[in-house]
């Protein structure tokens, strides 16, 4: 039986308490703060929200659930480019967490992010230092941030504490470009924390209002728990659902790679279930620090004036689909994250169904701020901020979602190494591009649908109304003229800037209906790539479950 915190443990002020279902207005004539909470390869389909009694009570309760809210790439540094530019990865070109041999070039990173001068006036820091907010920014930045890197302190915050090294216990972080390392008795996130209330405390008498930036590194692998919670949720495994390590006759539904991978062993589900644990323990210091840093507000008088924005950069897969860990799929274990908002003016305990991306944070909280955002033309999302009117009409805002990934997969392990297309620890090749498509107008009316399209050739198609684990692959199904307009529709999105993506996002666009679903899509394999890779794309390959070598370890570095 799994065991779930109750709400009776949680200790919060009873002032935090009657604030259950009244949003107050923002103090007049002073401008909204801002807080962003952004945990790491947080799960929303394997139910994590579900163990964090603070965030239920604090932002479910008191604020609004976005339900159907996407990132559009699943992997943490292309997703964290997204939030700091409002762009998707096609347009910041941050495809990948570093070079790591998946690209033809250098993907992806703090360096490249640097290379390509999009620390500009743009970036969300600068934006917020510009509307006359100060800015600090405490956790991980960008993957590729290190402590070669510590004496760099990105333009537009006010105050910079980087993390250079994500351990759990003895972090690294710059200190305003000062390399600072901790001893391994320091949590993490009772750091971050820490950090936060003292900055929030010392708010009380400032006058300009602020925007902070936290980024704990829970719950990523290896999801060191706080020694206060390692011992919950020893009865806990991870959720065994159609897509947990299905038959054959499912799994070979899916394209490329993954329908030829064999069945997890009980040694590597075993390793899930631990795994699994170890995530939800370590989220519990995370929703500690939402406990305290709303409680801090409410003891300084902030409260009424802040903003509390909370998100995951992406998802996570646990043992479904035959995949150990990870992410950088398609699927909503991999891009469908948490976000939750409470704030002036937001409405307590609501939930929106509109579909939303992480592309809309940047020119949110520009809109919150006031602030221009001069390059508007190159923003790719909008400002959510009409979603809190709880009497305009549902499903107006957005009906599609786009989900891109330039690469491979995640970090396998040498034990997969038999297996076709397998190279460097990953598998090749991982590029493509899809739609979510929800409550759309015309052919995608009552729409709940993902569409996928491989550089391979290959595609996917599932309804999720029916296959809410998205296990049955019904593409051989659909009519030419809806996979036409479909494929259409993918193309226009994955290559989409400002304006255009805005309207395609809402089906505003004109879609081919000839039948034909030619995509141009280019593999990302990595140029020294070996033959014998490449020899898992040629058609029908022969293959059998039995052919591989049993894959019983998780290995080191697996999930990036």
């Amino acid at each position: 039986m799994a065991l779930r915190l109750s709400l009776k443990t949680v200790l919060l002020p009873c002032s935090i308490l009657l604030l259950m279902c009244v949003r107050a207005a923002p103090v007049s004539g002073s401008k909204p703060n801002i807080i962003f909470l952004l945990t790491d390869d947080q799960d929303v389909t394997a139910g994590s929200l579900d163990y964090m009694p603070r965030l239920n009570q604090l932002l479910r309760k008191e604020g609004t659930e976005f339900m159907n809210y996407f990132v559009s790439t699943g992997l943490c540094c292309p997703s964290r480019a997204t939030i700091m530019k409002g762009q998707f990865c096609h347009n910041t070109k941050i495809f990948d967490n570093g070079d790591l041999n998946n690209s033809t070039s250098l993907s992806g990173g703090f360096e490249k992010y640097l290379a390509l001068g999009l620390m500009n006036e743009s970036t969300v820091g600068n934006i917020m230092q510009a509307a006359g907010y100060e800015t600090k920014l405490c956790g991980k930045y960008l993957n590729g941030y290190d402590d070669k890197q510590a004496s760099f302190v990105p333009p537009g915050w006010d105050h910079w504490q980087g993390m250079t090294d994500t351990a759990f216990y003895g972090p690294h972080f710059s200190i305003n470009g000062k390399l600072a390392k901790f001893n391994k008795t320091v949590y993490q996130t009772d750091y971050i924390r820490d950090i936060a209330i003292e900055f929030l405390q010392r708010k009380k008498t400032s006058q300009n209002p602020f925007f902070m930036y936290l980024s704990p590194f829970a719950p990523h692998a290896p999801a060191t728990p706080a020694k206060r919670h390692a011992h919950m949720f020893n009865d806990t495994q991870a959720p065994r659902y159609d897509s947990f390590n299905p038959n054959s006759s499912i799994q070979s539904q899916k394209p490329s790679w993954l329908g030829r991978l064999p069945p997890l062993s009980q040694k590597q589900i075993n390793s899930i279930d631990n795994f699994y644990r170890n995530r939800l323990r370590s989220l519990q210091a995370v929703d500690e620090m939402l406990g305290n840093i709303t409680a801090t507000l409410e003891a300084e008088g902030l409260l009424n004036n802040t903003y509390i924005f909370y998100m995951g950069d992406n998802g996570q897969h646990l043992g479904d689909y035959r995949l150990p860990g990870g992410k950088r799929q398609a699927y909503d274990t991999d891009i469908r994250v948490p976000f939750l908002v409470r704030g002036p003016g937001v409405p307590a305990g609501q939930k929106v169904y509109d579909v939303t991306q992480s592309v809309d944070l940047l020119p949110t909280w520009a809109d919150i701020a006031g602030a221009e955002l001069a390059d508007s033309n190159k923003v790719d999302g909008e400002s959510v901020l009409p979603l809190f009117n709880v009497s305009r009409e549902p499903g107006t805002f957005r009906s599609v979602a786009l989900a891109e990934m330039y690469g491979g997969s995640s970090n396998m392990g040498g034990a997969y190494k038999a297996l076709p297309g397998f190279w460097h620890n990953r598998f090749w090749n991982n590029t493509y591009q899809g739609v979510r498509v929800i409550n759309g107008t015309g052919f995608a009316k009552n729409a709940n649908w993902l569409y996928v399209e491989w550089c391979t050739g290959e595609k996917e198609f599932y309804d999720a109304s029916t296959d809410p684990r998205m296990i049955l692959n019904t593409y051989s199904t659909l009519d030419n003229v809806t996979r036409s307009q479909l494929s259409s529709l993918t193309q226009q999105m994955g290559s989409c800037v400002g304006d255009q993506c805005r309207a395609a996002s809402k089906l505003q666009v004109s879609l081919d209906t000839s039948g034909a679903t030619t995509s141009t899509l280019q593999c990302h394999n990595p140029p020294n790539m070996t033959d014998a890779a490449l020899e898992f794309y040629r058609p029908a390959f022969p293959y059998a479950d039995s052919d591989i070598i049993d894959a019983d370890e998780f290995p080191e570095g697996m999930f990036l």
